[in-house]
């Protein structure tokens, strides 16, 4: 029986290959289980006189990525309410729908009137702890449209997560990595430390009158690291033309800005950028950090599959993953330059250990078997005999 990956307004922004990747793992992870996947998106009204390109240059360009790697027939984008379907047409998407049992919902955006809701068993997975929990205390974001909740955000519903859960028990889970498409490439030659990255991002809150914010008040923070450490960071960094200053700013402290839709702009490229770099460095969005979610990238986990340590500021997620070694964690900035001094000095003892978290703890076969373990499911051949009563 069919699984359905469902996300919103991706196939129309097909030039972050980062934010591709991310669903991506979930289609050819559970392919690789032997599943049927399909990728649904949701995708809003495009004006090209207002965006940079149409429609029917996104779906060209998502239809091609489709078929790159290997599910060209098994996608569907409901544009603009309906009012067309690109990858297969309305009769064919109402077929699926109905010969599915699993929709995985990323980020949730699960409209009350969809089809989608006809599935018996709607999992919601929160890719944004700390945020998602402000929102729905603030808003309706269709949690009540789910009947499973996991979160990347390891500390969601225990003591040390500030933020009130709520009645849902969000279940933790790791990014799940696809193993074979990002193989171990340790090569100590390789002298970049770098990260994929939004300078400001649409996520911040407000809870309690404190501010959640975005990832540029923590690369504030952690400003000085690169001069105090003698390395440049190189940043493929979305940042906006009125950022100038902050450009500068970062310029001026030997971060290099790198144009991200040249160096990670499509999933082949965006998978280079990584497998070419040393080690990454990172910092998280101030929302993760200050609720102390235990948040963890499916960037992070690309990083560590591919043999690259990973120096990542800490949103409390250490009792969860081992650290010190190929995955490395700061809370301050001397923490930070600490940090890329032990991996420079015994390198490959970081990558080796990279790899092996990566293979332990963020393999897709074993991430997603336990999943359809907690949704009813023992173990992938018998998703067909799935009851369609939850």
């Amino acid at each position: 029986m069919p699984v359905i990956i469902a996300t919103a307004e991706t196939s129309g922004r097909p030039w972050f290959g980062g934010w591709t990747w991310a669903p991506l793992q979930w289609v050819l992870g559970f392919e690789r289980l032997g599943l049927e996947s399909y990728w649904v998106d949701r995708q809003g009204a495009i004006d090209p006189i207002k965006g940079p390109h149409s429609i029917d240059y996104a779906m060209d360009r998502f239809g091609r990525m489709a078929s790159d790697f290997g599910f060209h027939n098994r996608w569907c984008v409901d544009y603009n309410h309906g009012e067309q379907y690109f990858g297969m047409d309305s009769e064919q998407f109402e077929r699926l729908v109905d010969d599915t049992e699993l929709l995985i919902n990323i980020g949730g955006h699960l409209l009350p009137d969809s089809p989608l809701m006809r599935i018996p068993r709607r999992a919601y997975v929160d890719v944004d702890p700390g945020y998602t929990q402000i929102w729905a205390h603030q808003t309706d974001i269709g949690l009540d449209r789910h009947n499973f909740f996991f979160t990347v955000g390891q500390n969601v519903g225990r003591p040390e997560f500030r933020i009130p859960a709520g009645q849902v028990n969000w279940e933790p889970i790791l990014p799940p990595i696809v193993l074979d498409l990002w193989p171990a490439r340790i090569d100590p030659r390789c002298q970049r430390f770098s990260t994929v990255a939004d300078w400001r991002g649409s996520q911040c809150a407000i809870f309690q009158e404190e501010y959640y914010g975005t990832k540029r008040e923590e690369f504030i923070r952690f400003l000085s690291v690169p001069q105090k450490a003698g390395v440049r960071i190189e940043l493929a960094l979305c940042i906006g033309q009125k950022d100038f200053e902050d450009i500068g700013l970062l310029d001026g402290h030997n971060w290099r800005l790198r144009d991200p839709y040249q160096y990670a702009g499509d999933p082949q490229s965006y998978w280079q950028f990584i497998q070419y770099s040393r080690a990454e460095f990172s910092v998280a969005k101030r929302g993760y950090v200050k609720s102390n979610s235990g948040w963890i990238s499916d960037r992070t986990a690309c990083y560590l599959a591919s043999g690259k340590p990973a120096l990542v500021q800490s949103t409390g997620m250490e009792w969860r993953l081992p650290t010190g070694t190929g995955l490395v964690t700061f809370c301050t900035p001397e923490e930070a330059v600490a940090g890329i001094a032990s991996i420079n000095q015994d390198y490959l003892a970081h990558a080796d250990a990279a790899r092996r978290i990566a293979e332990q703890h963020f393999d897709s076969y074993v991430v997603l078997n336990d999943l359809l373990a907690r949704v009813g499911c023992t173990r992938p051949q018998a998703l067909a005999a799935c009851s369609r009563s939850s």
